[in-house]
């Protein structure tokens, strides 16, 4: 399936000779990459002219990005490919070599787990009491926020309600951040986390592909070996956007510190999934070893706050259930190494 284009500017032809491929960046290239193809000669759109995409689908230059005399930017659909081309009129340039990647590209953060103190007892009832947390083994995780770019990759629609590639995915529903997990886990080849019967799920353990991090999990990335509010600088404007600095709106991914792991966005832009119920008593009595959350609930957590609320939601530490649907939702992702 193609994505669609759009025409752009006119220029004038004002050389002649063979169109000539010169170079294409970025040079590492997914489905979904906008790319620009540099080179001389390749005249003014027309229907007369096409980019070939391999030896056989073809793009006109009515149809691009943009096509002027030197350069063509276009946005790659899905459909691998290891060559392209420009004919104008009758000239044919010369065949570039490819490389694209089907898969997604995910920035990720190797985390080796350890103990750390979650909850706080300066904090809100549901945070207390403070009790030592054990994390086994080490997680991959990835650096932010799940991208409108690379949820449309995966899932073939976007529900955002600002759609910019660059923008953190928003308006999830839960079911959906851990359908998003399942088919990205397939597209690596790794065995699906989540197993579905009606509309509950469960939790394969022995599975290795990407899923929603546990509460305890995204507590233990997001202080980072601190018990700050605001890992890293802890000076939260540093570190994310929620309503003082923000515009009420979410920024593209990456625009602030990351925090002492490396992680981008924990603090603000859009709330994360994670995998428990929520329950306001569950610290009383929770596991000291890689809990899970409680058996059973009526709705799910999110952490790291919003573009839309207030400092004191973006706080490490702070639980937050949503008892109806939240557009400024999304998540991040985390599988076991």
């Amino acid at each position: 399936m193609f994505v669609q284009f759009s025409c752009g500017e006119n220029t004038l032809i004002t050389e002649s000779g063979k169109p000539k491929i010169d170079k294409v960046e970025p040079v590492n290239i997914s489905i979904g990459d906008t790319i620009e193809i540099y080179g001389t000669n390749f005249g003014d759109p027309s229907i007369y002219s096409y980019l070939f995409l391999g030896d056989t689908t073809k793009i006109s230059s009515t149809q691009c990005l943009k096509w002027t005399i030197s350069k063509i930017k276009i946005v790659v659909p899905k459909l691998i490919f290891e060559k392209i081309f420009v004919v104008v009129d009758k000239d044919t340039s010369n065949k570039f070599q490819l490389k694209i990647n089907a898969l997604p590209k995910i920035d990720t953060v190797e985390i080796v787990g350890g103990n750390f103190t979650m909850g706080s007892r300066d904090g809100l009832k549901d945070e207390q009491p403070e009790h030592e947390v054990s994390i086994s083994g080490t997680l991959i995780v990835s650096k932010f926020e799940i991208s409108q770019r690379m949820f449309s990759q995966v899932m073939g629609y976007n529900p955002s309600i600002v759609k910019d590639n660059r923008l953190p995915v928003d308006s999830i529903e839960w079911s959906v951040a851990v359908d998003f997990c399942n088919k990205l886990s397939v597209l690596y080849g790794l065995k699906p986390v989540y197993q579905f019967t009606g509309n509950n799920a469960t939790w394969d353990t022995t599975a290795n592909g990407w899923r929603l991090p546990t509460e305890a999990e995204w507590e233990y990335i997001c202080k980072a070996g601190s018990n700050s509010d605001y890992s890293g600088s802890n000076v939260v404007d540093h570190l994310g956007w929620y309503n003082m600095n923000s515009g009420l709106q979410s920024h593209p991914i990456g625009t602030k510190q990351a925090n002492a792991y490396g992680l981008y966005d924990i603090h603000g832009n859009v709330w994360e999934w994670c995998w428990d119920w929520y329950s306001s008593e569950y610290y009383t009595n929770s596991p000291k070893i890689n809990p899970r959350g409680p058996a059973e609930g009526d709705r799910r957590v999110a952490r790291g706050g919003s573009y839309s609320e207030g400092n004191s939601f973006a706080r490490s530490s702070n639980r937050f259930y949503q008892t109806e649907f939240l557009p400024q939702t999304g998540f991040r992702i985390v599988r076991n190494k």
